[in-house]
C-alpha cells in the first residue's frame, strides 16, 4: 500500500499503546502551554501541550490529512522522527489531533546561535530524513494521503473542482490546475486573466516531472525540532534532529515540489536558503515559474 486508507473517526489508539490516559477535552481547552506555529494568528486552531506526553492540535481548519500522514509514516518509515498519532476525532465541528510530545526545541530559535559546522551537520541530518521520505514508492497519483485532493493552498477552492483540487494522474494536469486556479481568481474579479493564459501555455513545459514523491510541503525551521547534546570528555557539543512536525500539507507531489514550494515563500534574510540546498536537490527553473504562480494566486 503506497497511500493511506481513511480510518473511521473517531480514531483512538489502543490504551496499551498509550504513555498515559488521553487528555480530556476539558483539559485540552484549559491548557495554557502553546507551541509555535507557522499559521497566521487569525487561524482557527490551537496547538497545546498537555502534561509530559501529549500535544493536541485542534480547530475547525485542522486537517485529517495531517493525522493520516502521521499514521502513514509510522507504518512505512521505521524510527522516523515524527510524532505518533494517539487520537483523531471531531467535536463541535472541530478536529482534534492528539499526538506524541516530541523532545527538543524548534530550529528557528536555535539557528541564529549555531556555528557553521552545526548548521551543516543539522542540514545533513535533514537530508537523510528527506531522502528516506523520497525513497517511498510512488502511488502514480498527485494526491493527498488518501488519494484525495491536494492539501497545499494553491489547489484549494471553496467549491469542489477536481480540475483544480485533484487528484491528478499526469504532470500536465497538475500544472494546468494552477493555471485554472489563476483563471478562476481573475474571473471572480471580473478581469481577463492574461497571466492565466500564459500559465496555461507554459506551466506544462516547465513543471513536467512525471513521478509523484512523498512530500512534507512545509519545510520551515519552526517545524523542525532539535536537541542539544552537551559535551562530555573529548566529545564536542552537537545537535540532533528529534522531530519534523506539521504534516497537514503532506502528500504526493512532483519531485520538484518540496524544493520549489519552499523557495516561493522564502525570505532571504539569512543562510537558511543556502542550507536548504544541502537538504534537497535544487530545481531552480521550476521554482522560478512557481514563484510567478505564487505572486498571482496570493496577491
Amino acid at each position: 500500500m503506497v497511500v493511506m486508507d481513511p480510518v473511521p473517526l473517531p480514531y483512538f489508539r489502543h490504551p496499551d499503546e498509550l504513555p498515559a490516559a488521553l487528555p480530556t477535552r476539558t483539559e485540552i481547552e484549559a491548557a495554557t502551554t502553546t507551541l509555535p506555529t507557522t499559521r497566521h494568528a487569525a487561524y482557527d486552531g490551537r496547538i497545546v501541550v498537555i502534561g509530559e506526553h501529549f500535544v493536541v492540535k485542534y480547530g475547525q481548519r485542522v486537517s485529517e490529512n495531517e493525522g493520516y500522514a502521521m499514521l502513514y509514516i509510522e507504518n512505512h518509515l521505521s524510527s522516523f522522527p515524527a510524532p505518533r498519532l494517539y487520537a483523531m476525532y471531531r467535536a463541535e465541528e472541530r478536529l482534534f489531533l492528539v499526538m506524541e510530545l516530541m523532545p527538543g526545541k524548534d530550529l528557528e530559535s536555535f539557528w541564529p546561535h549555531l556555528s557553521e559546522d552545526d548548521k551543516v551537520s543539522i542540514s545533513q541530518q535533514l537530508r537523510s530524513i528527506w531522502d528516506r521520505m523520497r525513497s517511498l514508492p510512488s502511488p502514480g497519483l498527485y494526491c493527498n494521503m488518501t488519494k484525495g485532493p491536494l492539501p497545499f493552498r494553491f489547489f484549494l477552492t471553496l467549491d469542489k473542482n477536481p480540475a483544480i483540487n485533484g487528484p491528478f494522474t499526469t504532470a500536465k494536469d497538475f500544472a494546468l490546475a494552477l493555471a485554472l486556479q489563476s483563471k478562476r481568481n481573475w474571473k471572480y474579479n471580473n478581469r481577463k486573466g492574461w497571466i492565466s493564459e500564459y500559465f496555461a501555455r507554459n506551466l506544462p513545459k516547465v513543471l513536467k516531472d512525471n513521478r509523484s514523491t512523498f512530500s512534507h510541503s512545509d519545510i520551515h525551521r519552526k517545524n523542525i525540532l532539535i536537541n542539544e547534546i552537551s559535551a562530555t570528555g573529548d566529545e564536542e557539543r552537537k545537535f540532533v534532529v528529534t522531530a519534523v512536525l506539521d504534516w497537514e500539507a503532506a502528500g504526493w507531489y512532483p519531485m520538484y515540489w518540496e524544493y520549489a514550494s519552499t523557495f516561493v515563500d522564502m525570505g532571504w534574510w539569512d543562510d537558511w536558503a543556502e542550507k536548504l540546498e544541502i537538504i534537497l536537490d535544487s530545481w531552480p527553473s521550476e521554482t522560478g515559474m512557481l514563484r510567478m504562480v505564487r505572486q498571482d494566486l496570493d496577491y
